[in-house]
């Protein structure tokens, strides 16, 4: 797996734009991806303000989407059968199982499947 490609979790995007300088050196450099379900929870967050909206759009702008497929569709549902992981989680696990690339997130419910994909649990 490329170590410079990371499919983001939903979380590190939220620390990213916060303002994490730690984090945000960790990424910078990297090329970044993120599922379609992590746009869904970025914008749909009931007590984000228009501000708030206006920069998870921008970020939007610049970072592939991975949307649905049958080939992600099926491998979230064997690794919900096999770990239990939320639909959600299984469908970002199974994005970056999709595209071969790191998954970097800060949900610790992801090490269920640790030893199916290339992941990296960030700890503040």
């Amino acid at each position: 797996m490329d170590g410079s490609r990371l499919l983001v979790d939903t979380n590190i995007i939220l620390y990213a734009l916060k303002g994490d300088n730690a984090l945000t050196d960790l990424i910078d450099g990297q090329e970044l991806f993120i599922s379609f379900v992590t746009r869904i929870e970025l914008l749909s967050f009931p007590k984000i303000d228009a501000a708030g909206i206006e920069l998870i759009e921008r970020f939007l702008q610049q970072v592939p989407v991975v949307e649905s497929s049958p080939v992600i569709n099926a491998d979230a549902i064997y690794l919900r059968r096999k770990s239990g992981l939320e639909v959600p989680d299984a469908i970002i696990a199974a994005s970056a199982r999709f595209l071969g690339v790191r998954l970097m997130t800060a949900d610790k419910d992801f090490k269920k499947v640790e030893e199916e994909l290339d992941l990296l649990l960030y700890t503040k």
